[in-house]
């Protein structure tokens, strides 16, 4: 979010706007994964996020950030795509002008096909429509912005962002004894639930995953098995293996490695526990990027008849009827509950930019 907030910083000194929603965006399912809320802190805006949502993923409208993914420009306003008619749209008569606000920029964030973020800028009612120099300018720079959350996004993964959620590591003997751990170790052993039964030091999944490492370790090329379980918190905790090569050692020392689950991690479980096969997930991922049965048939190259098959099943299991009923279930479901300040964030307050 402060790549964000940086952003918008420079932006609105070259397009000035009233109010702006900037949202990073999960590159393979196209779903948001935060909000960047600027509206002078008046909260009209950021009360009104899930209903933009809801418009984004379930309502027919114009200029959806799915479309403008596959434009040559990503970029539009709301006037462009109405032809001059706000009203056509919508997310004006039933958002906007309740809001106040009248014109709208749109535009994603693109590395390639691969989309890192959205925004949407808007001007209160009564302002003119942005201009053509306005929008080749927010064109011109997309591309840097698009990097950088794709780097942040990186970074992020690499390294917690405070302590409370940095990762643990246990180095465990052949035999699964504690050789050592980290105090975060402690932390996050904590949260877990506790086994019955077992007569283990460690949870069962930890140990679990360290076997699979050794095994892995032998296997031509070596695999890095992980697992997730839920905290008793109602979060996810994803646990990691790797064997290490301990010089002058006669077995292999395997280190275990526990950190919150990533959103990108999250995503093929809350699959699974509908209960769609690795098959169906590739294909409900494909059905949220907004992939016809014939794209998706030749994406997986399978037929269009075993597609169809596919995309009834994933339908069926997860009780949707549409792609725009599925999106909305996956990002209510499992990515809304997990947006912390962190990842909804309205950024400081300021004078409303008038034209």
């Amino acid at each position: 979010m402060e790549l964000f907030e940086r952003a918008a910083m420079a932006l609105r000194r070259a397009v000035p706007y009233s109010a702006g929603c900037w949202k990073p965006t999960d590159p393979r399912t196209l779903l948001f994964t935060g909000f960047g809320i600027e509206d002078g802190q008046s909260g009209k805006l950021a009360a009104a996020r899930w209903r933009f949502v809801d418009n984004e993923l379930l309502e027919p409208d114009h200029a959806k950030f799915r479309e403008l993914l596959c434009r040559r420009v990503p970029v539009t306003t709301l006037h462009r795509e109405t032809h001059g008619e706000p009203e056509r749209s919508s997310r004006y008569r039933r958002i906007h002008r309740s809001l106040g606000y009248g014109a709208e920029l749109r535009a994603v964030f693109r590395t390639g096909d691969a989309c890192w973020g959205s925004v949407a800028l808007v001007r209160d009612e009564g302002q003119p429509d942005f201009s053509d120099q306005e929008v080749a300018f927010i064109a011109g720079v997309g591309d840097h912005i698009a990097h950088g959350l794709r780097d942040a996004l990186l970074r992020e993964a690499a390294s917690a962002a405070s302590a409370d959620r940095a990762p643990g590591v246990i180095v465990l003997e052949n035999d699964g004894s504690i050789r050592s751990l980290t105090d975060q170790a402690r932390f996050w052993l904590k949260q877990l639930p506790r086994d019955r039964g077992t007569g283990l030091e460690l949870p069962a999944v930890v140990h679990a995953v360290a076997r699979r490492a050794s095994r892995a370790s032998q296997a031509e090329p070596p695999s890095s098995p992980f697992a997730s379980v839920r905290m008793t918190s109602g979060g996810w905790l994803t646990v990691h293996a790797a064997t290490l090569d301990t010089a002058g050692a006669d077995h292999a020392t395997v280190a275990v490695t526990l950190a919150p689950a990533a959103l990108a991690e999250l995503e093929p479980l809350q699959l699974a526990l509908h209960g769609l096969t690795p098959r169906e997930r590739e294909v409900a991922q494909l059905l949220t990027r907004g992939a016809t049965n014939d794209q998706i048939a030749r994406a997986l190259w399978i037929s269009r008849h075993t597609a169809k098959d596919h995309v009834k099943a994933v339908y069926a299991k997860l009780q949707v009827g549409s792609r725009a009923e599925l999106s909305a279930k996956l990002f209510h479901d499992h990515i809304a509950p997990r947006l912390d300040n962190q990842r909804i964030r309205e950024f400081a307050a300021r004078e409303p930019v008038a034209r």
